[in-house]
């Protein structure tokens, strides 16, 4: 009996867990559609039109719409654009974020007025939103979030952006996080094309929006990293680490920063798949069987499958999907050969390697760096690329940058 309560308690974390990456993968998705929207616009009404579109194309989001503060009597929210099914639930509309309304006490109005981001858990027991209720209930939904969009002079926000979701609880601590960037970028976005900066400066400007939602997704995957150690606590640290030996080598086949960062995406989640597989085959203390082992194999399969609908500007869930192929076709899941391995898979094949026989399992004690070296020299130009290990071993030269690397906990 308590067998069975603890495995159902496992079942249940792992369900758990699976939601929360779901709700993330949306918000990650949003974010990614939306920044190349915001790269390309060059007028206001398609910045926000394209974003909000951007938003309504992910997941359980059914509306999202960006209103601008009116400074009026009635303290009106002007709908300045808007997409998704349920873009009925705002025709004819009339929000205000006047503390005196009670159109201005849902998530639009509260974001305005208190400058601050407003999420709706579950509209149909949220007090703050009885107002909109009926209304919700006809276009089917549950949750929202509204996050102030900052005008950069006064402390009044310019106006607010809103996501609607058929479904209740969708937006968490991290998305929040990255909801609120995306406001903050709109905001950038929408003062650089109104006061008509010049050519070199819009440039500049898009640059930085660039870079801040880059960072935005890196903290996103770093995230979901530590999503999947909290369940496998003998291997903590082990995705940050292949992460730090790949980009140390890929800087030393001279790759460009861009492409080093998405193979640092890459190898940050590249066993998230592990989540498909229970703790207790895991953090086994000893050899696995041919089933355990299967099971663990198809830990690239089930990475993949999370990863691949959400629209990085690189493959990284192809990546991830082939860093146990080997050049001699002796790899899963594909038994892909030579050129058929991507270049990023390949760096992280040589990482993970060096990695895991270096440090700790359940099943030994770590073999250490030396052991680990030896082992990739020998599979060098047989399973593993040969100039990828060549790359490796000049990590060791001068202050010995691969052994500090497994030395960090």
């Amino acid at each position: 009996m308590k067998n069975d309560s603890s495995q159902h308690q496992m079942v249940a974390s792992q369900e758990e867990i699976q939601t929360e990456l779901e709700k993330r993968g949306w918000a990650i998705s949003a974010l990614s559609e939306a920044a190349a929207a915001l790269a390309r616009a060059n007028s206001t009404e398609l910045l926000i039109q394209e974003v909000c579109e951007a938003i309504a194309s992910q997941g359980p989001y059914v509306l999202a719409w960006v209103g601008r503060a009116e400074d009026d009597t009635f303290k009106t929210v002007k709908v300045m654009g808007a997409a998704g099914a349920a873009a009925g639930y705002i025709k004819n509309i009339v929000v205000s974020w006047s503390e005196a309304e009670q159109t201005g006490r849902g998530p639009a109005g509260s974001s305005i007025r208190n400058n601050k981001t407003s999420v709706v858990v579950d509209g149909e027991i949220d007090p703050g939103f009885i107002a909109w209720r009926e209304r919700a209930k006809e276009f089917g939904i549950r949750s929202a979030i509204g996050c102030p969009i900052p005008d950069g002079v006064s402390g009044i926000p310019f106006g607010v952006l809103l996501a609607y979701s058929k479904i209740p609880n969708t937006f968490g601590a991290s998305e929040v996080q990255l909801f609120e960037s995306l406001a903050k970028e709109i905001g950038f976005g929408l003062r650089s094309i109104e006061r008509q900066h010049k050519l070199d400066d819009q440039i500049h400007e898009k640059e930085l929006t660039q870079e801040r939602l880059s960072t935005a997704l890196r903290s996103t995957i770093e995230a979901m990293s530590k999503t999947m150690e909290w369940r496998d606590p003998y291997t903590a640290g082990h995705q940050k680490r292949v992460a730090s030996i790949s980009m140390a080598i890929a800087r030393k086949l001279g790759w460009e920063n861009e492409r080093i960062q998405a193979l640092y995406m890459a190898a940050m989640v590249h066993d998230i798949g592990k989540m498909a597989v229970p703790s207790e085959i895991l953090t086994k203390p000893s050899r696995l069987n041919d089933i355990e082992m299967q099971l663990v194999q198809g830990h690239v399969e089930a990475g993949y499958q999370i990863l691949k609908d959400i629209p990085f500007p690189w493959p990284i869930a192809e990546m991830v999907h082939q860093h146990h192929e080997r050049l001699d076709g002796s790899g899963y899941p594909n038994g892909l050969k030579g050129d058929e391995i991507c270049e990023e898979a390949r760096v992280l094949a040589v990482a993970d390697t060096i990695e895991a026989m270096a440090t700790h399992r359940p099943y030994r004690p770590a073999k250490g760096l030396a052991a680990a070296l030896d082992e990739i020299r020998i599979e060098a130009g047989t399973q593993l690329d040969a100039k990828v290990v060549d790359a490796a071993f000049k990590l060791l030269d001068g202050e010995n940058e691969l052994q500090k690397i497994i030395d960090t906990q």
